[in-house]
């Protein structure tokens, strides 16, 4: 083995180890708050939550909220792990506001 075979080599495992440990053993990431802070912009609509048009009738609404609830309920999606069972549960919260939004809006009782 020649001297430049042997720095290649050694060059080699260095630059491996380096990578390695980058990639592996980095310390955890800390969140700051800034992380969960969402950018400011503008709430949306109970109507584009439930993805209907603002003049939608009582019923119209309706028909939106049992849809959507029955796909983003939380016990729907049970199997699928805590995490998403919890999104869902943040959804559905979502849903069920604007639809007593939507509701209250047209002058009925949700």
């Amino acid at each position: 083995m020649t001297l430049n075979e042997i720095a290649v080599i050694l060059f080699g495992l260095f630059a491996g180890y380096w990578v390695v440990s980058k990639l592996f053993f980095r310390p955890p990431r800390v969140k700051n708050e800034t992380d969960t802070i969402s950018p400011p912009g503008p709430a949306p609509s109970w109507n584009d939550i439930l993805q209907i048009a603002p003049s939608a009738t009582a019923l119209q609404i309706r028909t939106a909220y049992k849809h959507l609830i029955a796909k983003y309920h939380p016990d729907k999606v049970d199997s699928l792990g805590q995490e998403l069972k919890d999104l869902a549960g943040k959804k559905s919260q979502e849903i069920t506001a604007a639809y007593q939004e939507g509701m209250r809006a047209r002058g009925e009782e949700p």
